[in-house]
């Protein structure tokens, strides 16, 4: 079901995983997912420019377009408000591991790796089965990998311009987990 957001709609709700995805939930309590609010005196909630679709717990929100906002947008135009930071599970976590083609994609593996982010966890070069990562593939595309589906963040002529933009997504990625040198920045 799709209808407007409106100002009665105080919803707390959380997602675990980076702020790129665009699924939210009601709130569990789960130690390692970020907790969000409606803001409901926000003037495109007030002025109706943005819808909501409930389906079976899950929560989107959308543009008038009814294209899906991500998370990371909604904090931008201030639609959500976040909560709380989630706390580090602890539980030590692997992934499948890159096996980069070329001397340059293992120095970009290898600057990731040194930034303490997990390969096969937070990034991947090439192919990969994470179901959530940043992704950095041929022809210089970085995408954002969630759920089985992934879609392009950035793609460009320029390794370094591609390279900068995969191992700040990866970092940010990385500090919603707890690691890497973006913890605790907003």
């Amino acid at each position: 079901m799709i209808r407007t957001l409106t100002e009665h709609d105080d919803l707390e709700l959380e997602r675990v995983g980076y702020e790129r995805g665009d699924v939210l939930r009601p709130v569990t309590g789960r130690p390692d997912a970020h907790r969000y609010r409606v803001d409901t005196a926000n003037p495109l909630v007030v002025d109706g420019l943005v819808l909501l679709e409930e389906d079976a717990g899950v929560h989107r929100f959308l543009d008038t377009n009814r294209v899906p906002l991500t998370v990371r947008d909604l904090r931008r135009f201030r639609v959500l408000v976040k909560v709380s930071d989630a706390q580090p599970t602890g539980v030590e976590v692997t992934g499948v591991p890159s096996q980069p083609p070329t001397p340059e994609l293992a120095d970009l593996r290898d600057d990731a790796l040194d930034n303490d982010l997990v390969d096969g966890v937070d990034f991947a070069i090439g192919t990969t089965v994470a179901p959530e990562a940043i992704t950095f593939e041929e022809g210089f595309v970085v995408g954002y990998r969630d759920g089985g589906t992934t879609s392009t963040l950035f793609a460009s002529r320029s390794f370094a311009q591609a390279r900068a933009v995969f191992l700040d997504e990866a970092c940010w990625l990385g500090a919603e987990r707890g690691r890497g040198p973006y913890v605790g920045r907003d």
